[in-house]
């Protein structure tokens, strides 16, 4: 935070850098998937909220039919980028990871700041999930069995959805946040690296910053979160992980608790080894519920 304008920037550019390495990830599984064609099928650019916002759009991705399962469960993906850049097809291969594994994925995008300040961003996930609600009988999704996958900022919007649910939308039952800022307290109170988000430094806004952390809406009746942090990442400080573990430990939430070594922000995100063990665990949660 000593050079809060060069951290800003770098954090646009390790999000960029996600999205170059997911579009030549997304070419290469394209030239490699012609043949055979795979069974998974992707509905892009659903609308889901106002047919006149651009950004609330989803791509739906449908597991392999299955004649002995009538519904499967549901994963809404929700993708990083700092809150203010990034887009759905980032998280393009995680979605189709987990569709093959026999998820409905529903992964969004939302509102940026800085155009759209906090809430704007939570709401569209809102919005969303109501949505993923609305059109399960379509989908074949059991809403019994909802969960969500998130990584940086999409882990602390999955985060939020998880320990801070509207009462009309149905309830989480497990989620993965990835590398996620789960206490903006931490932020020093005159840092302005979350004003595009947050409209302003914590010395103005404490109580936004507050309610914008899903560390603070933790209870015991929330579901079961996985959560995986890259010991070398300076991004998002792996503390912002050990906060919301123990905050979860404390209230009696089951958790499980993945620290990688020596990955940093953008190689924890694509570690295979890590995203693996985050979708068993949403198979291991959701599938209790089939």
């Amino acid at each position: 935070m000593r050079n809060q304008s060069h951290g800003f920037m770098k954090c646009l550019s390790v999000v960029l850098a996600v999205s170059l390495f997911d579009c030549v990830g997304l070419s290469q599984e394209s030239e490699n998937s012609k043949t055979p064609k795979s069974p998974i099928q992707v509905n892009y650019n659903v609308v889901y909220g106002r047919q006149d916002e651009p950004m609330h759009r989803a791509d739906i991705y449908h597991p392999a039919p299955n004649s002995e399962r009538k519904k499967f469960p549901g994963v809404i993906v929700i993708h990083g980028g700092a809150w203010t850049v990034g887009d759905k097809g980032n998280d393009a291969l995680h979605a189709k990871r987990l569709a093959s594994l026999g998820f409905v994925v529903m992964s969004i995008n939302y509102r940026l700041s800085p155009k759209h300040p906090f809430p704007a961003q939570i709401d569209d996930c809102y919005l969303a999930l109501e949505w993923f609600s609305n059109q399960s009988a379509e989908l074949g999704v059991d809403t019994d069995a909802l969960g969500g996958w998130g990584y940086s900022a999409g882990g602390h919007l999955v985060g939020l959805l998880a320990t801070n649910p509207k009462e009309r939308l149905p309830r989480l039952k497990a989620c993965v946040l990835g590398g996620a800022p789960c206490d903006l307290t931490q932020i020093p109170e005159n840092s302005t690296i979350l004003s595009p988000f947050l409209g302003g430094p914590r010395a103005e806004f404490p109580d936004r910053y507050l309610d914008a952390s899903p560390v603070t809406h933790v209870s015991s009746d929330d579901p079961p979160m996985f959560l995986f942090h890259g010991t070398k990442d300076l991004l998002v400080s792996p503390e912002s992980s050990q906060v919301m573990r123990e905050a979860l430990e404390k209230k009696g939430v089951p958790f499980e608790y993945c620290m990688v070594p020596n990955k940093a922000h953008l190689m924890t995100f694509i570690d295979k080894e890590a995203t693996e063990r985050s979708f068993a665990f949403l198979q291991e949660q959701l599938g209790k519920r089939q």
